[in-house]
Order: structure tokens, then C-alpha cells, then sequence
């Protein structure tokens, strides 16, 4: 397909298509008018020929009527009917035409001068038969008061002047038509951030394609902010297993023991299980695919949450305690639950040098507080996207996140409440 250049005019936009369209309908409507000014002329015409054929016939009891009274040969009957009673008495022009038929009107036409018609007819005078030939000029009277050409000009500005507007009442609609379009266009041009919009007149087509451009729009911002969600949460949350798959690598090349070995790849499969689990974890919470959280039932202890590092890692006069409450069952993967309680136990360290972190769960509620610091306009910076993982996964399970102070003034709360059971 041959490609045009972009600084080459389009055949197709909407400027040319008007332009031509308005060509289009000046030419339909100019010979329409054309035709139509034709046929009303020639009806004129006809019918101007039927008058005088009737005025030349109506002439016949008045040329009977001066012959019984003078006996002449010819009479002038009028300005322009004249009757003649011998047929030798006929004008050169009409003796050439041959034998006239009797009873009917004749008319003879040529280019090179005016025609004139012929009425042949007879009657009885003295118990003689007397030829009667009334004749009259085609073009000796005019029936319309000597404005036929007045009329004509008139007809013909008349025309003129519905054909401009008429062509600026279809340029009118056309424009009505094509502006929301030309809007679009303008609007998908500049690449603007907003959503799209025309007037509120415009076509119920036109508004359905802007309510379906806003949609489309709104996807694809959509789709780039799961895919930017994503590359950060999986960032944050596959940093441990990738360093516990390397550093479990590397250990296995530097023993040949067969049960040192087998332990790291215990290890290494865990962590892959765990980071396929997380990915899938987040792949859900970026996409809001759990339509029905409340099909899900994890049973949750805590040797399922595996705590034991946060023991170690935790400062060294930091405590932490867990309860959680017999037979607790959560709307959670089990994944999602380490993630939860990973993230604010993260937190809870980082910001309690000294005292004691609790953590306490149960079926309808996950609670974590600690004595530390608590919130500051600096360090709720900080808790960043540790918590914003925690409330994406709370609010697509069904689940209200809230973070606050201690009532005591030491030290914050993070609580996650099942509201969708």
C-alpha cells in the first residue's frame, strides 16, 4: 500500500469531503433547476400555442360574418388574425406548404424566420361553397404582457438564490455533523491525559464512540498501573527468596555432602514454591481478580507463619509475642497471610528499638502493635510499600486496613478487620 506524506494535504479528511460534497450537490441542484426550468418553459410554450390556436378558431363566425357584409377576397380581422377567402389570395409562405387540411389548425415552424399557424375551414354563402383561411403569426401576440423575458430572469435569480441556500444549509448541517468528529481527531491528536469529550448535541453514535474511546482509555491507565504495581510489589516481596535461592546455590557447591546438599535444595525449591505462590498473590491483588474471597478457607497456626526469624531479627531488647486464637480460619491464602503479617512485623521492628511487639490473630481480625516510635510525618513515608501491599491484599479479600497511634501515645496499631463474611 503506498503511504502519503505526512505534509501532503489527505484527499479524505473532512475539509476536502465537504468541499467536494458541496461541489457535488451545487452541480445536482444546478442541472435539476436546469431541467426543471426547461420543462416549465416548454410547457409555457405549448401551451402558449394552444392559446393561440384557440384565439385563431374563435375568429371563424367573425371572417363569415365580414364576408356575407363585403364579399373579399381578404380581410384584416385584426392587428394580427388575417382571413383569407381564395386560396390564390394566400401569402407565397403558406401556398408552398401544399394542401392544407380542412377543419384543423396548421403550424409551421423554421430556424430562418417566425412561424405561423393556419386554420382551414369552409361554409356556404349564396348556396356557394367559400374556402376560409384564417391566419395568424406564432409569435404575433404575446400572452404575457411583454414580461416573458422580465419572466425568465426572475426564474432564473430565484433558482440561483435557492441553490446558495440551499448549499449553506447543507454546509450548515454538515458542519454540525463533522465538528465532534474533527474534536476527536483534535483531542487524539494532542494525546491529552483527560478523558474525552464533545457536545452534549452531538449524535448518539458519536457520543457512544467518546464513551467508548473514555473506556479504552481508562483500560489502558488502568493495565500500565497493574503492570507498574506489580513490577513494585514483586520487587519488594521476591528480594528475600531470590536471596535465599542464590545463597542456597552457593552453599551447594561448596560441600559434597550428600545431606548438606540435599538440605539446600530443600531450600531452593521452597523458595521457588514460595516466590511462584507470591507471584500468582500478586498477579491477583494488581488484577482485583477474587470476585468470591469467601470460597477460600485457610486454616492458620503459627508454625504456617514461620515467625522464627522476626525472633532473631528483632532488636536485642525488642520482644516479640504471637497469639493466635484456636481453630482460626481466614478468606486468605495462606501466602497472602505471611505476606501480611511479614510486612507489618517489618515495620513493628524497624520502628521499636526497645519494648514489645504483639501480634494476635484471629478469624475476623489480624492485629499487630508495638511500643515504638508510632507515625510522624517521617516515618509514614517510610512504612511505604510494605503497606501499601498490606491494604491492596485487605481490600481485595474483603478486609479494612487501618493503621493509628496507641491510645497511650507509644507506639502504633496496624489492624486488618474482615468486613466481607
Amino acid at each position: 500500500m503506498m503511504k502519503r506524506s505526512k505534509s501532503q494535504p489527505s484527499y479524505y479528511s473532512i475539509k476536502h469531503v465537504k468541499a467536494r460534497l458541496l461541489q457535488t450537490f451545487s452541480l445536482i441542484a444546478l442541472v435539476t433547476s436546469f431541467l426543471v426550468f426547461f420543462a416549465f418553459s416548454l410547457h409555457l410554450a405549448l401551451e402558449e400555442d394552444d392559446q393561440i390556436e384557440h384565439h385563431l378558431v374563435s375568429f371563424e363566425e367573425i371572417a363569415q360574418s365580414y364576408y356575407q357584409l363585403r364579399q373579399v377576397n381578404q380581410a384584416q380581422l385584426s392587428k394580427s388574425v388575417t382571413a383569407y377567402f381564395d386560396a390564390n389570395m394566400l401569402p407565397k409562405r403558406i401556398a408552398q406548404q401544399g394542401p392544407l387540411p380542412l377543419g384543423k389548425v396548421t403550424k409551421y415552424n423554421t430556424f430562418l424566420e417566425d412561424g405561423f399557424l393556419v386554420y382551414h375551414t369552409k361554409f356556404q354563402f349564396n348556396e356557394q361553397t367559400i374556402p376560409l383561411y384564417l391566419t395568424i403569426d406564432s409569435r404575433a401576440m404575446d400572452f404575457g404582457d411583454g414580461s416573458w423575458d422580465t419572466l425568465m430572469l426572475i426564474s432564473m435569480l430565484l433558482m440561483v438564490f435557492l441553490i446558495f441556500v440551499l448549499r449553506l444549509s447543507l454546509k450548515r448541517v454538515f458542519d454540525t455533523l463533522m465538528s465532534p468528529i474533527s474534536s476527536l481527531t483534535h483531542q487524539l491528536a494532542s494525546n491529552q491525559d483527560g478523558a474525552f469529550s464533545i457536545t452534549e448535541h452531538s449524535i448518539i453514535e458519536l457520543q457512544t464512540l467518546t464513551e467508548h474511546l473514555n473506556s479504552y482509555t481508562q483500560m489502558k491507565e488502568r493495565v500500565a498501573r497493574q503492570e507498574l504495581m506489580f513490577a513494585k510489589y514483586a520487587s519488594h516481596e521476591l528480594k528475600t527468596p531470590i536471596a535465599v535461592v542464590l545463597g542456597a546455590a552457593n552453599l551447594q557447591a561448596m560441600k559434597q555432602d550428600e545431606a548438606f546438599q540435599t538440605k539446600q535444595r530443600e531450600l531452593i525449591i521452597k523458595a521457588a514454591n514460595g516466590m511462584q505462590q507470591t507471584v500468582e498473590l500478586l498477579l491477583n491483588i494488581v488484577k482485583q481478580e477474587n470476585s468470591s474471597p469467601d470460597s477460600l478457607s485457610t486454616k492458620v497456626t503459627e508454625q504456617d507463619l514461620e515467625l522464627a526469624k522476626y525472633h532473631s531479627s528483632a532488636p536485642k531488647d525488642t520482644k516479640v509475642t504471637v497469639q493466635i486464637e484456636e481453630g482460626t480460619t481466614v478468606n486468605l491464602p495462606l501466602i497472602a497471610v505471611r505476606m501480611i503479617v511479614g510486612n507489618l512485623l517489618d515495620n513493628a521492628t524497624r520502628f521499636t528499638a526497645k519494648g514489645e511487639i504483639s501480634v494476635r490473630i484471629s478469624s475476623q481480625e489480624i492485629c499487630i502493635t508495638d511500643n515504638g516510635s508510632g507515625l510522624n510525618n517521617n516515618n509514614d513515608i517510610e512504612h511505604g510499600l510494605g503497606l501499601l501491599i498490606v491494604h491492596r491484599i485487605a481490600e481485595s479479600y474483603g478486609w479494612q486496613f487501618t493503621l493509628s497511634n496507641n491510645t497511650n501515645g507509644n507506639g502504633c496499631c496496624a489492624r486488618l478487620i474482615r468486613i466481607d463474611s
